[in-house]
């Protein structure tokens, strides 16, 4: 279980491995990975259910669950031993989102998962909260505000773009970029326009989080578009404190691990007090005890939520 574990940790995260071992997993056969699955089925049904396996083991692989139902099973569980599967949607959403697609005029198509909240009244206009998921294309904070009790409570459209990892980012910044990337930021603001266009969307009250890689997202977005975000919730990111006087009035909370070895906590840290001392007021907590997967306590945080949703644009800033 813990090995198993380990290497679902290893491909989520994105974390590099010495060569050696990694040659020696090159070495594993579909068999190995079949077996290891076969032991978490625990009444041998082919399928591999929240209840067979620990909170923590599930938490690595409920992304793969694309219906949402609490099973892994048939193409679910393909792409959980690393096969490719038509049924996942961008940013690991479940069923509650529907996947779209949006050619920007650079002529990039952006893949994306979009939930619709149920029953706008005629003339209403909600939030929409655009979710960024980290190096292994997940995003958890678009599946806490799908869930029924968050609806009720911040009613809301969500956006979950995918980022094709290997040949772009989100944004391009001066943290582990290989130069031959490219950023996706075009296409998803034309992407972002055209929804806002479509929708019942409150264009004063769009909102930004992410995790991981995700979670430099936000900070690189806010320093492009300033002016276009109400709030920004980046999660274990990182940033050039030289930018904070550009985005000083955006309203940021950002969340961190103090034990991460994937996104030093430090990048955090400089850039809270860079934009302390620009003259912003930012909120911050960090997490004495937890590494990189900071997102999981973050997005547990009911203040969080209920601050987001309070913030709004400034109306002197509208486009």
């Amino acid at each position: 279980m813990r090995a198993f574990v380990l290497s679902i940790m290893l491909v989520a995260f994105g974390w590099s491995v010495p060569r050696e071992t990694l040659g020696q997993s090159k070495k594993k056969s579909a068999a190995d990975k079949t077996e290891r699955l076969e032991k978490l089925d625990a009444n041998g049904d082919s399928k591999i259910s929240r209840d067979e396996v620990s909170e923590t083991a599930w938490k690595r692989i409920a992304a793969h669950d694309t219906n949402g139902d609490g099973v892994l099973s048939g193409e679910e569980l393909d792409s959980l031993k690393g096969k490719a599967s038509e049924t996942r949607r961008p940013g690991g959403a479940t069923s509650a989102f529907e996947v779209r697609e949006f050619q920007a005029s650079n002529k990039q198509t952006l893949r994306y998962s979009l939930f619709t909240p149920k029953n706008v009244a005629a003339g209403e206009k909600l939030p929409l909260v655009l979710c960024l998921h980290g190096a292994g294309g997940n995003t958890e904070a678009a599946k806490v505000l799908a869930a029924p009790e968050h609806q009720k409570k911040h009613p809301c459209f969500i956006m979950a773009p995918a980022c094709e990892t290997k040949q772009s980012r989100w944004v391009i910044g001066k943290f582990r970029n290989n130069p031959d990337q490219r950023a996706v930021e075009p296409e998803l603001i034309h992407a972002l326009d055209a929804l806002l266009h479509d929708a019942a969307i409150d264009p004063d009250r769009v909102y930004l989080t992410g995790q991981s890689m995700g979670g430099l997202g936000p900070w690189g977005l806010i320093v492009i578009h300033p002016d276009r975000f109400a709030a920004a919730v980046p999660v274990c990111g990182t940033w050039e404190p030289s930018d904070a006087a550009k985005i000083a009035k955006v309203p940021v909370w950002a969340f961190h691990g103090a034990k991460d070895p994937t996104v030093p906590v430090e990048g955090s840290r400089r850039m809270i007090e860079a934009l302390k001392v620009a003259g912003g007021s930012p909120q911050y907590t960090e997490y004495p005890d937890v590494g990189h997967g900071s997102w999981s306590a973050a997005y547990a945080t009911p203040e969080m939520w209920d601050w987001m949703f309070q913030q709004r644009r400034p109306r002197a800033s509208n486009k």
